[in-house]
């Protein structure tokens, strides 16, 4: 099955041969990873950029001097996706991660408080989504492994601060990540291709908005932002607004919660399967287990993906959010 890899992709590959150090040829390897296409013609070569990487990031470690600096920089995804946190100096990103998962980071009125990646798990119903809070973008002096998080992540939370003046942090935010080859883009919609920019799922959201200049600054910010991104006001103080971006979140990350459960016993709603969006049942069965995927036979469905409750599926059936499903090898 052909690649069919596209121009950002092969921009990337350009970068990285033409990359000196191991930290920059490790962020070019994150575009490469961010940007290629998700089928089964592309396995051998993401796996291959992966080995890439494990051996230039041991290369790394020795060029910082020793693994535990490295490592100081490196967010292993965990949970149902991965979401940083990208905003200026003072925007209030460390309380929000505070608010959203009950994390303790070092929160402070002045700028550079946070120096080091910091992560924390967000729950969401029934699942955890990685929250990476981010220090703050500062033009193109911020470092190679802060853009190669912002590339490795699933999608971008991107902070202002509806108590200043959002029009300009808009549009500071708005002009520093396409130098750093990020271009955001509304959860849903498809982006026109670009060579060398790696399109990233956002949501901006105006933290302290629940302080009496936020609804005026807020009015600006719409008009000017129009449809590009989603707004979402929201406060870590009084908790305004972040139930709504929880759901906002999970929805962009674009996954769904699949319930597994034996003949005749009741599924366990508390520990979901999550899978990408137009996932199959093949793909559940891969997911437990890659025996189970090979006797696989069919399955029976309860959910909105069928016709009606317990519905004999086959492999290719695609799932939705919150199915729930038997299956028999």
């Amino acid at each position: 099955m052909p690649a069919n890899l596209p121009p950002q992709y092969l921009e990337a590959e350009k970068v990285y041969r033409q990359a000196k150090s191991a930290a920059e040829k490790l962020e070019a390897l994150e575009t490469m990873l961010a940007v290629m296409p998700k089928h089964k013609g592309t396995d051998h070569l993401r796996a291959e950029l992966r080995a890439r990487k494990a051996r230039l990031t041991h290369e790394a470690e020795r060029q910082a001097g020793g693994a535990a600096r490295v490592q100081l920089y490196a967010v292993p995804k965990e949970g149902a996706g991965q979401v940083a946190l990208v905003g200026l100096p003072n925007s209030g990103k460390s309380r929000l991660l505070a608010a959203l998962t009950g994390a303790s980071p070092k929160v402070a009125d002045y700028p550079f408080t946070t120096q080091l990646p910091q992560p924390a798990m967000m729950p969401v119903e029934n699942v955890q989504v990685q929250l990476v809070d981010l220090p703050p973008l500062i033009g193109e002096a911020t470092p190679p492994w802060q853009r190669a998080l912002m590339r490795q992540a699933d999608a971008l939370l991107l902070i202002v601060d509806a108590s200043q003046d959002l029009l300009t942090e808009w549009a500071t935010l708005h002009e520093d990540l396409p130098n750093m080859r990020i271009l955001p883009v509304a959860p849903g919609v498809e982006p026109d291709e670009t060579e060398g920019i790696v399109p990233k799922k956002a949501l901006l959201v105006a933290t302290r908005s629940d302080l009496p200049e936020a609804p005026e600054n807020l009015e600006l910010l719409a008009l000017d932002v129009g449809e590009r991104l989603p707004i979402v006001p929201v406060s870590g103080v009084t908790g305004l607004g972040l139930e709504l971006l929880k759901q906002r979140v999970f929805s962009a990350l674009g996954v769904i919660r699949v319930f597994t459960k034996p003949p005749g016993k009741p599924a366990d709603r508390t520990k979901p399967f999550v899978l990408e969006r137009g996932s199959t049942v093949d793909d559940l069965a891969d997911a437990i287990h890659r025996q189970m995927k090979t006797k696989l036979r069919y399955a029976v469905l309860w959910g909105a993906s069928g016709k009606f409750s317990g519905q004999r599926v086959g492999r290719s059936h695609v799932l939705e959010d919150e199915d729930v499903v038997e299956l028999y090898a």
